[in-house]
């Protein structure tokens, strides 16, 4: 079947005109929305600040960046405290005790019109210069903060919370973040009856990039299922491995984000390359092994805080080429050493 390009394009281009159409009714129905939430939460504190910390996504950037809430709190503990999120991370931002209301948008582009009302005493706009509404390609254009920070050289600026808090023009944090998880989540993973003493892996980046090779997980799984019976759960949105054994579970597509928190949580150790559950199992504290090589301009780069970063939660394998290019000798190897360092 021939797949016509020009359609596709076509097709793309009418959304775009259609949803920068529809953004001006949205953000007014918004506006008067999100003011009557406020109101609402400062009702017996008129003169309460209301300080607004926006990231709308991705989820790992925005676990990375959780830490700016605590700092928010810490420094303004009598602030009212909003996040702005597009729906499918608003779970990641809903059980945070330092944030007070979490607010849905549509896009970027609704952000951009928001930050200008009355709504806010102080906007912390995590979002680096240029960023792009992923619908219409509009631009992020900031007049504060750090505006030399962009989508093209970010990394050259720290790690993604050292970068995003310098955009922000706020104090660099560098403390570990943190993923809060209610009760019926945890019960939910409970429910699995999961292996004891698993590897939980994820396989698969939305940028190919930053990917590992299919042969190359399928040999990991094998060497790690058959010469040391070790059980591997993966997470994520599609499988890679589905890898035929009983030592294997695949919870591909069956989670929630903070389900597969939990997941990682429960694991001896997480093993995978640079995406969102790397972030995850930063903020729950499991011990990583981390595959990272070139990522556009950025030779050698450094996506973490906490004891990620430092190397004290973490084994980062980095490539001098592509990270598809580290050898599978070289990951089993820094999972064995892991694992013995446990038993020692």
């Amino acid at each position: 079947m021939r797949i016509d390009w020009q359609k596709i394009r076509y097709a793309k281009r009418m959304q775009g005109y259609l949803h920068r159409a529809m953004i001006p009714m949205v953000f007014v129905v918004d506006y008067f929305n999100l003011r009557s939430i406020l109101n609402r939460a400062n009702s017996g504190s008129p003169e309460r600040k209301v300080v607004v910390i926006n990231l709308i996504e991705h989820f790992g950037d925005i676990v990375a960046c959780e830490p700016v809430a605590r700092y928010v709190r810490r420094t303004q503990p009598d602030a009212l405290v909003c996040c702005l999120v597009t729906p499918p991370y608003r779970e990641l931002l809903l059980y945070n005790p330092n944030i007070d209301v979490v607010f849905d948008v549509t896009c970027l582009s609704e952000w951009m019109l928001l930050k200008r009302t009355d709504l806010f005493d102080e906007i912390i706009d995590l979002h680096v210069q240029n960023k792009e509404c992923s619908i219409c390609q509009k631009p992020l254009r900031k007049t504060s903060g750090d505006i030399n920070i962009t989508t093209e050289n970010y990394y050259n600026y720290g790690n993604l919370l050292s970068a995003f808090c310098q955009s922000a023009g706020i104090p660099v944090i560098e403390d570990v973040p943190i993923v809060y998880i209610p009760d019926e989540t945890v019960s939910r993973i409970d429910s699995l009856c999961l292996p004891e003493n698993f590897i939980a892996v994820h396989c698969s980046s939305n940028e190919e990039s930053r990917g590992w090779m299919q042969e190359k997980w399928h040999s990991l799984a094998q060497r790690l299922i058959q010469e040391d019976n070790l059980p591997i759960v993966e997470v994520g949105l599609q499988p890679v491995l589905n890898y035929s054994s009983n030592q294997y579970v695949n919870l591909c597509g069956k989670l929630s984000l903070l389900e597969t928190a939990e997941v990682i949580k429960r694991a001896r150790l997480f093993i995978g390359i640079d995406s969102g559950p790397a972030h995850l199992a930063n903020a729950t504290g499991t011990y990583g092994i981390i595959l990272l090589g070139e990522y556009r301009i950025f030779k050698h780069y450094m996506p973490y805080s906490g004891g990620y970063k430092t190397g004290e939660n973490a084994r980062i394998i980095y490539s001098d080429g592509p990270a598809s290019e580290i050898s599978v000798d070289e990951v089993f190897d820094s999972v064995k050493a892991e694992l013995m360092k446990c038993c020692i």
